[in-house]
């Protein structure tokens, strides 16, 4: 653009956004969400010389009147955990959230208990989508087609019951070829089908995460010409 800017300027300009930046960390927020998204997106840092990568933990609501809003960004130390998550959760009820009806997450170890020892009565909900992307994994292409509609008829049932004839029903079609994956949906069966107990409507606000992820794909737009931020403060 033809405009020169020096370092100290930079700085300059940094100094005063800061501030607003921990302003929006800690504003106060809605006492109660709906619903809750939880995903982590990863960035490589610089710290003492070496390149690593640190997860950015985002909460992301939709309040009673049905507007979306990113409750928080926050810098986590090192790789996603779930002890890490339910620090974030602490943050968050300090901020005035002091319920959700429901979290959408990923099949991360521990999650669940660890959104419980924060919100004890919450519904925990594992994304369908991450499931069925771990389960057809190592799947040949010629089977593809039609093992993912098999699974569509396990997730799409009309309750818990139908769910679970389902899960049998593909078992006894897909067990001998693909032992994992019916073994996989018994062993995380409570988390994946707590959106068995409401209508369709609500059914479509729980079962993915794929909002939260849409936010991520916007910030890696933003970011993808950066190889490592040169500090956490610079991420």
């Amino acid at each position: 653009y033809g405009v020169e800017v020096s370092p100290s300027m930079v700085s300059s300009i940094t100094d005063k956004v800061i501030p607003q930046i921990k302003q929006w960390q800690s504003r106060p927020l809605s006492a109660t969400y709906p619903i809750v998204y939880l995903d982590g997106i990863h960035f490589k840092v610089r710290d003492n010389g070496r390149v690593m990568t640190k997860a950015i933990y985002t909460v992301y609501g939709v309040d009673a009147d049905g507007y979306r809003d990113v409750l928080c960004l926050y810098v986590g130390q090192g790789s996603e955990g779930a002890k890490e998550w339910g620090r974030v959760l602490e943050h968050i009820k300090d901020r005035g959230v002091e319920d959700v009806l429901f979290f959408s997450v990923d099949g991360l170890s521990g999650f669940k208990e660890a959104i419980l020892s924060v919100y004890p009565q919450s519904i925990v909900q594992r994304c369908i989508v991450h499931m069925i992307r771990t389960s057809i994994r190592f799947v040949d292409d010629r089977d593809m087609k039609i093992l993912i509609k098999d699974l569509k008829l396990i997730y799409q049932a009309d309750n818990e019951t139908q769910g679970l004839e389902a899960l049998d029903k593909f078992e006894k079609i897909w067990n001998k070829k693909y032992p994992e994956i019916a073994k996989a949906w018994r062993k995380n069966w409570t988390e994946l089908t707590a959106f068995f107990g409401f209508n369709w409507a609500v059914r479509k606000l729980m079962y993915t995460t794929n909002p939260v992820e849409g936010l991520h794909r916007m910030l890696r737009k933003t970011t993808k010409t950066k190889g490592a931020f040169v500090s956490e403060k610079a991420l």
